[in-house]
C-alpha cells in the first residue's frame, strides 16, 4: 500500500503546475480635474477583462484610486464623480441663510472678512490654507457614505493606499488604514490651498510632491505587475514664462515631476505606462472632466496590444467579479445608520455641552448622511471652528458618532474691514473706511467682545460684550457702548410758527455726536429670529452748521426689538425675507439756549424686505416707517431718505424728519453668473419704483405729501460688497448718477 502511495505521489509531482495569474496594481497620479482620465483607463480596463488587485494613488488619483478600491465599477465611479460639484469643495463659506442672525448682521456690515488672526500674544497670524477644506471633507463624506473606519485598506474589495505629504518633515506618508475619506482629503490638500489634514498627529497634505505616482507602493503589496497612469504638467517652455504664477507654477511642476521621474525608474519592461494626452485641462477644469475621461479612454486603448495580454477570461473576470461584490457587501457602507453613543473630540474653547447641543443629532436613532452633515454645518456656522469633522466606527459592538472639531488656530481674535463708497458725480460723495476686532470664545459658551472703528463721512466708536447664557443658545446678553458722529439735514416750511426761530431757513445742517450706552436681553426663537428687551442711554450734542447753534440732546428708556432674517444675500436676495420691529419708550431732553425741554414719547420703526424669484428675475418688495410721538423742533432719533433705493435721485440722507415712510419695488435680471469656481460674481440689470416722505409732525405723514422716484443700474455680486452703476429720478427734477461700493444702504 505505501508504494501505490509513493508512486501516485511522485506522478501527481512530475504534473506541470497551472501557473498562478500574476498581481496586477493600477497606479494613478495626481492632477486635479485631469484625474478624470483616470476613469477612462478604468472603463478600457473593464471592457477588455483586466484586473486590478491594487490599487493606489496620490491626490486625485487617491480619490479614485479609493472609489474604485470601494468596489464601484466604472459606470458607478462615472456617475459619482460627474455628478459632485467639485467646485463646492473649495467653497468653506457657510451661506448666508445657515448664520445666526447675529453673525448675518455682523458680515453684511464688515464685508472685507479677511479671516486675519491676532494671537494671545496680539501678534497677527494666518491660516494654514486658503480654504479650510470643510467643504471638501463634507464632499468625500457624501462620496464614501460614511464608511467606518478600517483596520486596513487591505480589507476593502481591492487593497488601497493613499499618498501624502507629512508637511514637518516633508516626506511622503503611506495612508493604510483608518477612515477612507480622511485619507483621501489628507492626500488630496494642497498646500496654501487647503489646510493640512491633521492625522496620528502629523499635519499631512498633498503627496504630489514627494510622491506623485506610487509605483514603490504598489511593489510594496506585492504588484507583480504594475500599470501606471501619468497626468502630470510638463515643464513650460520659455516663451511661457512670463508671469509671476507661471513661474510658481513652474516649480510645482518641477518638483511633482521630479517624484514621478523617481518612481517611473522603478518600473520593469513587463509594466505598462500610460500618458493621457491631458493639454489644456487645467487641475481646477472640473467641468472639462468629460473631455478628460475621453482621453484617458484614448490613452488606454493605444496601449491594448499590452493591456491584453492581462485579460482573463469570461468566466475567470466573473469569478474576479463575484469575489469584488462578495467583499463590497460586507462593508457597512450605507446612507443611514444607526447610532448608540456620540463621542466628542473637543480642540476649543467652547464647552462639550454647546457642541452637542449645536450638533443635535440624538443617538439611539437612525440618522442619514444629510442630517449629520447638517449638524456639522450647523457647528461650523458658529464661527468658531478651524474645521468640524466626524466619523462612525464600531467600538465594543456599538456604533459611534466620534465629532471632531478644532478651533481656528490662528486667533482667537480676528480683524475685518469695511469699505463704502458712494458718489453721485456732482456734490455728494460719501465714504466709509471701517475695522472689527473680534475677541471670540471668551467664555464656554461662546462669548465674545468687539471692537469697531469707522471713519469717513461718519464716525463710528463702539465696543461690545456678548454672550450666550445656555449651551442651546436660546438666551444671550449683551453691552454695547457707542460714539456716533453723523451729518443731518432737515427741510421744513418756514411759515410754521414751530420754526420761527429759524426764519428765513428753509433746511438745517446738523452735526449729531453722541454717546450711547445700552444693554440687552434675549432670546433666540430660531437662529434667525430673535426677541429682545432693552434698555438704551444717550447723551450728545447737535450743531447747526448755518446758523451757529450747539443743542444738548439726551435720551433714555427701554424698548423691545423683534428681528427676523432668512434672506440668502442681503444685498441681491433670491429667497428668504427680512423684517425688524422695535419699540421704545424715552425721556428725551433738549437744551436750547440755555432752556431745557423734556419731553416722553414713543418711538418705533419697522422695517420689511421680501424678493420673489421666477427663474433669472427677482422682484423685491421692501416697505419702512417710522416715527416718534415725542415732538421736539429738533428730533433725537431722526429718519432720513434719500440715495440709491431709498428715494434715487435724491442725495443720501438728504430728506430727515421725525416720521418716515417708504415703499418700493426693486426687479433684477441675473445676467452673467461669472462662476470663476472658488468664487462667483454675477452682474445684474435692474431698476426700481419708489414711493417715501419724511415729515416732521404726525399730521402732515400721508401719500399725497410723499414723492415718487426710480432708477436703473447694472450691479455686480462681488465677494467684498456690491457694486452700482445707477441713474436714479426724483420729483422736483431730481437726477443723480451713482457709483455704489460696499455697504452704505443694506437692510
Amino acid at each position: 500500500m505505501s508504494r501505490y502511495f509513493l508512486l501516485l505521489t511522485l506522478l501527481l509531482g512530475a504534473m506541470p503546475a497551472q501557473a498562478e495569474r500574476p498581481k496586477v496594481a493600477l497606479v494613478l497620479s495626481g492632477g486635479g480635474a485631469k484625474g478624470a482620465a483616470h476613469l477612462g483607463v478604468i472603463k478600457v480596463l473593464e471592457t477588455h477583462r483586466i484586473p486590478v488587485d491594487i490599487v493606489t494613488g496620490t491626490s486625485m488619483g487617491a480619490y479614485v484610486a479609493g472609489m474604485y478600491a470601494l468596489g464601484l465599477d466604472a459606470d458607478e465611479l462615472e456617475r459619482q464623480m460627474l455628478s459632485l460639484d467639485w467646485n463646492q469643495g473649495y467653497q468653506d463659506k457657510v451661506g448666508r441663510d445657515e448664520l445666526s442672525l447675529r453673525r448675518k448682521r455682523q458680515n453684511d456690515e464688515y464685508l472685507l472678512r479677511t479671516d486675519i488672526g491676532i494671537d494671545p500674544q496680539w501678534r497677527l497670524s494666518l491660516p494654514g490654507g486658503f480654504f479650510q477644506g470643510q467643504a471638501m471633507g463634507a464632499l468625500l463624506r457624501r462620496s464614501t457614505l460614511n464608511l467606518p473606519g478600517l483596520k486596513s485598506f487591505d480589507d476593502l474589495p481591492i487593497p488601497f493606499r493613499a499618498v501624502a505629504t507629512d508637511m514637518e518633515t516633508v516626506t511622503p506618508v503611506v495612508l493604510a488604514d483608518g477612515h477612507l475619506a480622511t485619507a483621501m482629503q489628507a492626500s488630496m490638500s494642497v498646500p496654501g490651498v487647503l489646510q493640512p489634514v491633521e492625522v496620528d498627529s502629523r499635519l499631512l497634505a498633498d503627496g504630489g510632491v514627494v510622491n506623485n505616482m506610487p509605483v514603490d507602493v504598489a511593489r510594496e503589496l506585492g504588484a507583480d505587475i504594475v500599470i501606471a497612469v501619468d497626468i502630470g504638467d510638463a515643464m513650460l517652455p520659455r516663451d511661457r514664462l512670463d508671469s509671476a504664477l507661471a513661474m510658481i507654477g513652474q516649480l510645482t511642476n518641477y518638483l511633482t515631476r521630479s517624484s514621478t521621474e523617481r518612481q517611473l525608474a522603478l518600473m520593469t519592461e513587463q509594466d505598462i505606462l500610460i500618458s493621457p494626452n491631458i493639454g489644456g485641462i487645467g487641475v481646477g477644469d472640473f467641468n472639462l472632466m468629460p473631455d478628460a475621461i475621453r482621453r484617458g479612454e484614448a490613452a488606454a486603448e493605444a496601449m491594448l496590444p499590452r493591456l491584453q495580454a492581462l485579460a482573463l477570461t469570461e468566466e475567470e473576470y466573473l469569478a474576479y467579479q463575484s469575489h469584488k461584490l462578495d467583499r463590497r457587501a460586507q462593508l457597512q457602507r450605507t446612507d443611514a445608520v444607526y447610532l448608540d453613543r456620540i463621542a466628542v473630540e473637543n480642540n476649543s474653547g467652547l464647552s462639550e455641552a454647546v457642541i452637542r447641543d449645536v450638533l443635535g443629532v440624538v443617538p439611539g436613532q437612525f440618522h442619514q448622511t444629510r442630517e449629520l452633515e447638517q449638524g456639522v454645518r450647523r457647528l461650523y456656522a458658529l464661527d468658531a471652528f478651524e474645521r468640524v469633522s466626524y466619523r462612525i466606527e464600531e467600538r465594543d459592538g456599538e456604533q459611534v458618532l466620534t465629532v471632531q472639531t478644532s478651533e481656528k488656530g490662528w486667533g482667537p481674535g480676528f480683524v475685518d474691514f469695511k469699505f463704502a463708497l458712494e458718489d453721485d458725480f456732482s456734490s455728494n460723495s460719501n465714504y466709509e473706511i471701517g475695522a472689527q476686532f473680534r475677541r471670540t470664545n471668551i467664555n464656554m459658551l461662546g462669548g465674545e467682545w468687539l471692537a469697531e472703528a469707522t471713519f469717513g463721512s461718519n464716525k463710528q466708536l463702539a465696543s461690545e460684550f456678548y454672550t450666550p447664557l445656555d449651551t442651546d443658545y436660546d438666551f444671550f446678553w449683551k453691552v454695547r457702548g457707542e460714539y456716533e458722529k453723523r451729518r443731518r439735514t432737515f427741510f421744513f416750511d418756514a411759515a410754521d410758527p414751530q420754526f420761527e426761530l429759524f426764519r428765513p431757513l428753509t433746511t438745517l445742517d446738523f452735526d449729531y455726536a453722541t454717546w450711547s450706552l445700552l444693554t440687552e436681553f434675549g432670546y433666540n426663537l430660531r437662529p434667525w429670529s430673535e426677541l429682545a428687551l432693552g434698555f438704551q442711554g444717550l447723551v450728545g450734542d447737535i450743531e447747526a452748521r448755518n446758523i451757529d447753534e450747539r443743542l444738548d440732546i439726551g435720551s433714555m428708556g427701554p424698548y423691545v426689538r423683534f428681528s427676523h432674517d432668512t434672506l440668502d444675500n442681503v444685498f441681491f436676495p433670491t429667497s428668504g425675507q427680512a423684517w425688524e420691529l422695535r419699540l421704545g419708550y424715552f425721556r428725551n431732553s433738549l437744551d436750547i439756549n440755555g432752556g431745557k425741554e423734556s419731553v416722553t414719547g414713543l418711538d418705533y420703526e419697522l422695517e420689511w424686505l421680501r424678493p420673489y424669484r421666477l427663474d433669472r428675475h427677482t422682484l423685491i418688495g421692501k416697505l419702512v416707517f417710522g416715527g416718534s410721538s415725542a415732538e421736539q423742533e429738533v428730533p433725537t432719533f431722526a429718519r432720513s431718505l434719500g440715495g440709491l433705493f431709498n428715494l434715487s435721485g435724491y442725495q443720501s440722507d438728504q430728506l430727515s424728519g421725525r416720521y418716515s415712510g417708504f415703499g418700493g419695488l426693486l426687479y433684477h435680471y441675473r445676467w452673467f453668473d461669472n462662476d470663476f469656481g472658488a468664487f462667483r460674481s454675477p452682474v445684474y440689470l435692474g431698476g426700481s419704483l419708489e414711493r417715501g416722505g419724511v415729515w416732521n409732525t404726525g399730521s402732515e405723514v400721508g401719500w399725497d405729501s410723499s414723492l415718487t422716484a426710480g432708477s436703473i443700474f447694472i450691479g455686480v455680486d462681488t465677494n467684498w460688497g456690491p457694486l452700482y452703476l445707477a441713474y436714479g429720478h426724483g420729483e422736483g427734477d431730481k437726477n443723480s448718477f451713482y457709483l455704489y461700493f460696499g455697504n452704505l444702504f443694506s437692510f
